[in-house]
């Protein structure tokens, strides 16, 4: 049995040893536990041999007394042991989440949209607690169970080395079992932990597509994808409970059936005089006893097979490519500059040698059709992506150079639907640092925030709803917008982050932007706000075409133009 486990358990007893501070408690009850529960063969050996055996029931009440004090201390220190694994179980599942947690702000943000929503809350939700609850068992476990083994099978050699000899010659069937279960254990498990990442995927989609589905009546097309899904886990789910069930009756048909034996022999060795009847019957109690922590550690072993592909998923993460935090500290932004810069994602080439350059306190807008590589462009220079080839530098140096909490500080991006948490409005700003209220007005002041706040129930303690429901699109942005302008950037890049604001509102914001003197990047489609720029950018395919103010591209009759005459077309 070790030897088909010993690799897969090997690598959760590792991670099982990182934890073993949490564990403590754990190894200090249970041992007690154990020596308390062996007593009770000799407490019946010795009713029976020396009290009713012998008519001596003047011992009888201090036999009772001190029977009760050591099951009421047996029952105080199992609750202990119980208590203990659970709270370590609880507390390495809260380590493990915030591991996860802590991995996740560390991951490129290429890495989180390429792996997905789901995949990252599946981990969190379902992998961390199965592992934790491994964890906290597997490396106790084994270890305890596996001296209460030995020491019960020193008490049964100590009442009778012969009746012990049933018990010991019926082990090797439970080992042996784990060989036959083991591997089909295991994939039904995988496929079983497969189909419930789908549902929960299908799910989170259902609830983020309610409204699709209210608005063209998709009842059915919905429930059709989930119960074919849900079809799917309920199989899996049926296989590994068949598989489960079937090592476990195994185990029940053992342990219902060796005591007959015993029982059996040990009448034939009481007749013979070989034992006595309080022998026969303590040896009786605690001959069960031994396929437990067997039982336990059979199941421990099959924890850890199961446990394994969840460890491997966990591990995945935790081996993912972090990024690079940078050494050199960024002083104030004087320059950026985008050298033949090229930028393949999935496969597709989105940028295909822009050159750029942009100065302190400058203003420009990109402009370009949908999925021209804008938002890519613009996300290379906070280091959101980087670049595949060419050179992105800052102060003409490298961006990857730089410290990474220091370049975005600096370099804020305030993307159309920036994410807001179901929180207060003002936390929502602020983040959970520390702002000076004038810091706070003065932002919220630029972003136009105080012109609606007074429309909310509580003003800035509004809680704004997940996602921020509370609010329109507008009112989502301006939040947004004060959130980057409170931690005061040098270039702050608008990626169509005013697209639900109006008109009027726009123009307050951007005369609060050019009062505190940053250096502005707009994306957007909108001519009133490309207007607002000093320079044009335009980006086709991947490329900057042409750049320039806005009556100079216009007079080219370009790409520009075909863009501003498209959006009067649809307005008309």
């Amino acid at each position: 049995m070790i030897r088909i486990f010993e690799r897969d358990l090997w690598k959760i007893l590792k991670q099982s040893k990182k934890h073993a501070k949490y564990q403590k408690s754990i190894f200090f009850y249970t041992p007690l536990l154990l020596a308390v529960s062996l007593t009770n063969p000799y407490f019946i050996r010795y009713l029976f041999d020396e009290i009713i055996e012998k008519f001596d029931f003047s011992k009888l009440p201090l036999f009772i007394t001190l029977f009760i004090a050591f099951k009421t201390l047996y029952h105080i220190l199992d609750l202990a042991v119980d208590y203990s694994y659970s709270k370590c179980a609880n507390v390495i599942s809260a380590v493990e989440r915030e591991n996860i947690m802590k991995k996740l702000t560390r991951l490129p943000i290429e890495r989180l949209k390429k792996e997905g929503t789901s995949t990252f809350f599946s981990n969190i939700s379902s992998d961390a607690p199965v592992l934790s609850q491994t964890l906290s068992e597997v490396f106790p476990g084994i270890i305890l169970n596996s001296i209460y083994t030995v020491l019960i099978g020193y008490v049964l050699v100590s009442f009778s080395w012969k009746l012990s000899i049933v018990v010991f010659a019926s082990i090797p069937f439970y080992t042996s079992t784990v060989n036959i279960f083991t591997k089909g254990l295991k994939e039904a498990a995988a496929r079983e932990r497969e189909k419930n990442e789908k549902i929960l995927a299908e799910l989170k989609e259902d609830i983020e597509g309610a409204f699709a589905v209210k608005k063209y009546d998709g009842h059915n097309y919905m429930l059709g994808k989930y119960e074919k899904k849900a079809g799917e886990w309920i199989n899996a789910k049926k296989r590994y409970y068949f598989i489960s069930q079937l090592v476990e009756d195994f185990f029940a048909f053992l342990r219902s059936s060796i005591p007959v034996v015993v029982l059996s022999w040990g009448g034939y060795l009481l007749i013979k005089n070989e034992i006595t009847l309080g022998t026969l019957i303590g040896f009786y109690t605690i001959m069960n006893w031994i396929y437990e922590p067997v039982n336990e550690i059979v199941n421990l072993f099959v924890s850890a097979k199961e446990a394994v592909p969840v460890y491997e998923r966990l591990k995945k993460v935790y081996e993912m490519q972090e990024e690079t935090k940078g050494h050199i500290p960024l002083p104030s932004f004087k320059s950026a500059c985008l050298d033949d810069v090229r930028f393949t994602y999935t496969g597709k080439e989105v940028l295909k040698g822009v050159n750029l350059r942009l100065y302190r306190g400058q203003s420009i807008a990109i402009v370009g059709l949908s999925g021209s590589g804008k938002s890519t462009l613009v996300s290379l220079l906070p280091r959101y992506y980087q670049a595949t080839a060419g050179k992105v530098l800052i102060n003409s140096n490298n961006v990857k150079e730089y410290l990474l909490r220091e370049l975005r500080k600096k370099i804020v991006v305030v993307h159309q639907n920036d994410f807001l948490f179901n929180t207060t409005v003002k936390e929502n700003i602020t983040l959970g640092e520390q702002f000076t209220e004038e810091q706070f007005q003065e932002a919220v002041r630029i972003a136009c925030v105080d012109r609606f706040i007074g429309e909310l129930d509580r003003g800035y303690e509004t809680i704004v709803g997940e996602r921020g429901s509370k609010l329109s699109d507008g009112q989502r942005q301006r939040v947004a917008i004060a959130r980057a302008v409170i931690r005061k950037p040098e270039v702050l890049v608008l990626d169509e982050a005013t697209s639900g604001v109006d008109s009027e509102t726009e123009e307050k914001i951007f005369e609060g932007l050019k009062s505190l003197g940053i250096t502005v990047v707009i994306v957007s489609h909108r001519l009133s706000t490309i207007r607002k720029a000093e320079k044009i950018l335009v980006l086709d395919d991947g490329r900057i075409v042409e750049e320039g103010s806005h009556d100079e591209l216009m007079e080219k009759e370009g790409v520009y133009r075909r863009i501003i005459q498209s959006q009067i077309v649809k307005k008309s």
